[in-house]
């Protein structure tokens, strides 16, 4: 009997023994797990700032490019010039430098034959009203009419001539038709015989005319 007690108190001495070893091991393996991931951690973290550094001195020095430092009298100034800029582009008007430069190029041909479409523009808003005046007679309106359609014939006779007429070489034409009659200015200092001869045959066949009802004016304007 002593023997076998003997026996099994040997035994539970040596797993109590190995226990214990098996804990310090366990313990001894946590802690240096735990000192590997913070080391890893730091290195990761060096890592990343060592990149950061070495990627913008290698930007710099593969692109050839230095730092810009821009100091607040250097972004006043430049916002100074973007508001100059600004002002200058919303101060221009396109249209009005187009209409300019095509005053310029077409001289008195532009304003007469502007100043002809508005007056003729107020005669057919009048004529409009009186057609459509409950008021009015039938025979009135109809005289209206009759003179809305005129006034549309005459135009389109002198844009078919001035058309030509451009087309032939006579620039800066202006043609009026008044009861019958063509008054042709042209924009030339002397219209010799053939040019007189071409023009007046041009005004006969797109509007009708007859040549002694036609008159031919050179206006040039001499600088």
């Amino acid at each position: 009997m002593k023997n076998i007690f003997k026996k099994n108190q040997m035994i539970i001495t040596a797993l109590a023994i190995m226990i214990a070893v098996a804990g310090y091991l366990n313990y001894s393996g946590s802690k240096l797990d735990s000192a590997k991931v913070q080391t890893g951690g730091d290195a990761a973290t060096e890592e990343a700032s060592a990149a950061e550094d070495i990627s913008a001195e290698d930007l710099y020095a593969q692109t050839g490019l230095e730092e810009l430092q821009f100091e607040d009298g250097d972004i006043a100034s430049l916002d100074s010039d973007g508001e100059e800029t600004a002002e200058v582009e919303d101060g221009e008007e396109p249209g009005e430098a187009v209409l300019a430069s095509s005053s310029a190029g077409t001289g008195f041909a532009a304003e007469a034959k502007l100043t002809r479409e508005q007056l003729r523009s107020r005669n057919k808003e009048t004529l409009l009203e009186v057609i459509n005046n409950t008021n009015i007679s039938e025979t009135q309106k109809q005289e209206a009419v009759d003179s809305m359609v005129e006034l549309t014939d005459i135009a389109e006779k002198e844009a078919a001539a001035e058309i030509l007429l451009a087309a032939k070489g006579f620039e800066d034409v202006v043609v009026s038709i008044t009861d019958g009659q063509a008054d042709v200015v042209v924009n030339m200092e002397n219209v010799d015989d053939a040019g007189r001869a071409q023009i007046e045959d041009i005004v006969k066949r797109k509007t009708g005319i007859s040549g002694e009802n036609i008159v031919i004016t050179p206006a040039a304007q001499t600088e």
